[in-house]
């Protein structure tokens, strides 16, 4: 029996431990459906291949944009107040409720020019940690404070007058700000300059004069803001223009706190009560600076500062979202900076157009690291981040990085929320594009041109439009990770293997979320099969995960002969297919193939993305080519059929008079003995004894598994327990799971059968699945117990022990195992092997189409329409496969095959009988009746002539004198009938 006993509300599970504890049926959980013995009939394993995920590697097209209205945002819990370290007592003071907000803004500012007029108890009593980061939070405080108590942070500087001729910057008062005296102020249209002429007493900028008497690095600052912000508005970035109140870029904030400031940086809320550029007297980027500075100034339009509340201060600079927001501020002000060169021909009169992608290679150098990592104010990653709004630009349009803006004002959104937002609104899918993106980056090159790859159907997912390309490649030069290694150029980090035919193994990548991994595998020379060019398939599992996604691309080393493409050119990508496995075929040198796969989840904190490292394991391995035998195949003829053959009448004998052996079972396998004997493997079996009339009693004992050796024409049933107590002879795990039967062969002097585990999960009828294959060896001379159990491969789910095709007669010197991967109808074939015959110890090998693999979640289906029970026999050079027929549900058809190698191909596809005992028009008139499972008996064939069985069930499973197993016990028993093939 294989699923579930029933009758009305009263059901017997075949669990074991409800089946085997005794002569009466226990209550069984509610809700069975099953039947009786009927392999055909029970649900599939739980881990069939799942359907493509056809979303996921289809091509990401750009539709107009449209705004998305996202869910309504969680509620995020409060961050914790921003700690500037033990020494600083003023924000500590205003978070404990201490300080009011203008007393906070007063002293703290106070405390940057005039410590000592601070009161005592609130003065720093060391360094404050990250002064900019307190300066930042101090002038976003401001916004909300009285002018008078930030005068000091967001005074008032207008631009000087103008002279008749020439310029005259520093004849206007002197002006302290941040406890520096600023005696030169420049004007340009909105913007204004203040800065002091470098001295042997003061740091400024270089003495070196245009002729019209201005600072060159004065003029060149405020030609680059000129030009630049004309560039951003015709982007569609905002800049309010407010008479009388320029934009200031203070040059000279060398200190902040009596701490070195080594970068620049923008207040949000600042001179003249707006965005504000502090500047170090270190800066010498006269024509860069500005550019990028200038958009953190844009950026800030996007948040309403006039309602800035103390919870958004608290949660954007004490808690992850400052990190997380100054990500995407940095990587999208080096990706503007670039834009205004771009837009105005790419030219810098300083040549520092190419400064934005200086700091590429902390991206490529680590692409494993999270998408949205951050290192920290003025370093780290996001300075190299600009890589991605140039890809998801060129993939949508030039407004992009302004809609993630825009989102970040319209939905209190941080940058990845405002990012997959704005991906939303041209219709794509942020996660499918960033396998694109990294292997874009990998290239890092214009797309190929056509022919198109399908899939996904156009090239430019896989490069850049970019003509700075190669510029970023170059930045990778002179590193280890990145440097060229003969593949073609510089490139990201990536890990190199040379590829032998016959390797297996496994790597285990770790990575952060949104990041990626490159394994480069170079095919080895002269390795692999001479006849067709020393190759093999290169097997690349990437598993099946939905937070994964991956591609192999082809392409081979510069100066390669052949037709292959060369790096960076992409010769084909390869996806995996529904089971997570990439299949590279013809893989031989000097093939170079790049496995490229990313983690596809994200985290809006870069915090918790930088610290959420996972590893991913990737199995790889190359097969050679099936070499398949040569026979003079021939298609299966039944010359002769002889029905109810022997051993038949001996079983219905025995069951009839046995006090207490079999009476009924299924399986029904068989394996031929050294001393003549046979042992029959039976799966759900009714024990005796029947009643004087030949019924069977409603207390008969029914167990998961049984022996019975046939010595002649003499029976003898062998099951655990005792005869008042029987138990399965391969007894349960627990409680839950019980075992049925499949094929046997001898081994080591020992009997050697397999058994699949199920496992029931819930109380209904059906809640119960396949758990694993074991083996079990047994005593020739006592049969009783197995004297070992070893777990097989069950990893892939499916039932292993369909059929064994022993060493002994497989002619190669493998044992062949053969499973099913179960289905309702339309049941496909697995097939594996061992070298020798011990299936526990043995290395096992699956087929795939493209050789043996290593590996049980590689192997792949071969013919449809097998039973979960079948036959592969040696016949005359070739071999026979008979199996029932499950193209159609409840087939009576018992059809034939043949084959030249034990693996196949199965052709010849050949109706050898059809039962008559299943459905309403069979032979007992009974649509409950099934019949199931055929396959040949090899101990008792020879030549030409086979011996076979199959298994009949009722469907019936009332528990009644009534039920069609206790009125008729000659239901479930095995027919045996015999054939001859011409």
């Amino acid at each position: 029996m294989r699923t579930i006993l029933a009758t009305g509300t009263t059901v017997v599970t075949l669990a074991a431990a409800v089946l085997v504890g005794g002569p009466s049926p226990a209550a069984p959980p509610d809700g069975a459906g099953g039947r009786v013995g009927d392999r055909s009939a029970r649900p599939a394993p739980t881990a069939p291949a799942p359907a493509p995920d056809t979303g996921r590697y289809a091509p990401q097209r750009a539709e107009p944009y449209r705004p998305v209205t996202p869910d309504r945002k969680a509620e995020q819990p409060k961050a914790t107040a921003p700690d500037f370290g033990p020494h600083e007592k003023i924000v500590r003071a205003f978070h404990r409720g201490q300080l009011s907000r203008d007393d906070a803004v007063r002293y703290a500012t106070m405390s940057l020019d005039s410590p000592d007029a601070v009161p005592a108890r609130l003065r720093p009593t060391g360094p404050v940690e990250d002064p900019a980061a307190y300066l930042t939070y101090l002038s976003m405080l401001s916004a909300g404070a009285a002018p008078t108590a930030s005068r000091t942070v967001t005074s008032t500087l207008t631009a000087p007058a103008t002279a008749a001729a020439g310029y005259d910057d520093c004849a206007a008062d002197d002006y302290e700000y941040l406890d520096v005296t600023y005696s030169c102020r420049a004007s340009a249209g909105e913007f204004l300059v203040l800065y002091n002429v470098r001295s042997a007493s003061q740091p400024g900028v270089p003495p070196v004069y245009n002729p019209n008497g201005r600072p060159e690095a004065v003029q060149h600052m405020l030609n680059s803001l000129s030009l630049a912000v004309a560039e951003y508005r015709e982007m569609g970035y905002p800049l309010p223009v407010r008479a009388d109140k320029p934009y200031v870029l203070v040059y000279g904030v060398d200190s902040l706190l009596g701490q070195e400031n080594r970068a620049p940086f923008v207040l949000p809320f600042g001179l003249n009560q707006q965005p504000t550029i502090l500047v170090p007297t270190s800066e010498d980027e006269w024509d860069y600076m500005p550019r990028h500075e200038l958009f953190h100034v844009m950026q800030y339009q996007y948040w309403d500062q006039s309602s800035v509340a103390v919870d958004f201060l608290w949660n954007w600079v004490g808690g992850k979202e400052f990190g997380s927001m100054n990500w995407w501020m940095e990587a999208t002000a080096e990706w503007a900076a670039h834009q205004t060169y771009v837009r105005t021909g790419g030219w810098s009169p300083l040549g520092e157009d190419d400064l934005y992608a200086r700091n590429v290679s902390d991206v490529l150098r680590k692409p494993g690291q999270a998408l949205n990592s951050w290192g920290g104010l003025g370093t780290g990653s996001q300075y190299g981040s600009f890589l991605l709004p140039t890809y998801l630009t060129e993939r949508t349009d030039g407004a992009f990085v302004r809609h993630t803006w825009e989102n970040v004002r319209a939905h209190d959104h941080l940058p990845i929320e405002a990012i997959r937002t704005a991906v939303e609104g041209y219709s794509m899918n942020f996660t499918h594009m960033l396998l694109g993106y990294h292997i874009a980056n990998y290239r890092l090159a214009a797309a190929n041109s056509a022919p198109l790859p399908a899939p996904p159907g156009s090239w430019d997912l896989y490069g850049y439009k970019d003509s700075d390309a190669g510029l970023w490649r170059s930045n990778l030069y002179g590193f280890t990770e990145t440097d060229d290694d003969g593949l073609g150029d510089a490139r990201p980090a990536r890990k190199k293997h040379v590829v032998a035919a016959g390797t297996h193994t496994e790597y285990h990548d770790i990575l952060r979320k949104g990041g990626a991994v490159y394994h480069d595998f170079w095919a080895k020379a002269q390795s692999g099969d001479p006849a067709c060019g020393y190759c093999s398939t290169l097997l690349v599992d990437t598993t099946k995960d939905p937070n994964r996604s991956s591609a192999v691309i082809v392409w081979s080393p510069q100066g390669s002969t052949g037709s292959l493409a060369e790096y960076p050119t992409i010769g084909s990508v390869v996806y995996p297919d529904a089971g997570g496995l990439v299949t590279v075929p013809n893989f031989a040198y000097p093939m170079v193939a790049t496995l490229v796969t990313t983690w596809t989840e994200l985290d809006v904190h870069s915090q918790d993305a930088d610290d959420s490292p996972r590893t991913f394991d990737t199995y790889i391995e190359t097969t050679l080519p099936l070499t398949e035998r040569q026979c003079a195949l021939r298609a299966p003829t039944v010359t002769s059929l002889s029905l109810n053959v022997a051993p038949e009448s001996t079983f219905n004998s025995y069951a009839a008079s046995t006090p207490d052996g079999w009476t009924g079972g299924d399986s029904t396998y068989s394996v031929k003995l050294p001393d003549g004997r046979i042992i029959w493997l039976f799966s759900d079996t009714w024990l005796g004894p029947l009643n004087n009339d030949g019924t069977r009693p409603t207390s008969a004992p029914l167990v998961n598994n049984t022996f019975v050796v046939q010595d002649g024409s003499s029976l003898k049933t062998y099951q655990g327990g005792t005869i008042w107590v029987p138990r399965p002879i391969m007894a349960p795990t627990s409680s839950s799971t019980w075992y049925w039967v499949g094929d046997g062969h001898l081994s080591g002097g020992r009997l050697q059968v397999v058994y699949q585990e199920y496992l029931k999960f819930g109380p209904g009828g059906w809640d119960f699945r396949f758990n694993r294959n074991v083996v079990a060896d047994f005593d020739l001379g006592n049969l009783q117990a197995p004297v070992q159990v070893r777990d097989l491969p069950s990893a892939s789910g499916v039932a292993w022990g369909s059929a064994l095709l022993p060493a002994s007669r497989s002619g190669d010197g493998y044992t062949y195992i053969y499973g099913v991967d179960d289905s309702p109808t339309h049941k496909q074939m697995r097939i594996a092997r061992v070298q020798g015959s011990d299936l526990g110890s043995g290395t096992w090998q699956y087929y795939t189409p493209w050789g043996w693999t290593f590996r049980e979640q590689n192997a792949r289906n071969t013919l449809t329409g097998i039973a979960n029970e079948y036959s592969v026999t040696p016949w005359n050079g070739q071999y026979l496969l008979l199996s029932q027929d499950s193209t159609e549900a409840f087939s009576g058809r018992i059809m034939a095959y043949t084959s030249c190698s034990p693996f196949g191909p199965f052709t010849n596809r050949t109706q050898v009988y059809r039962m008559p005992e299943p459905g309403p028009y069979g032979s007992y008139w009974d649509g409950d009746i099934i019949a199931y499972n055929a396959h040949v008996h090899a101990s008792l064939s020879s030549g030409n002539t086979f011996v076979a069985s199959y298994n009949v069930n009722s469907m019936d499973t009332t528990v009644s004198p009534d039920g069609d197993h206790y009125r008729d016990p000659g239901i479930y028993r095995p027919r045996f009938f015999r054939f001859t093939l011409g």
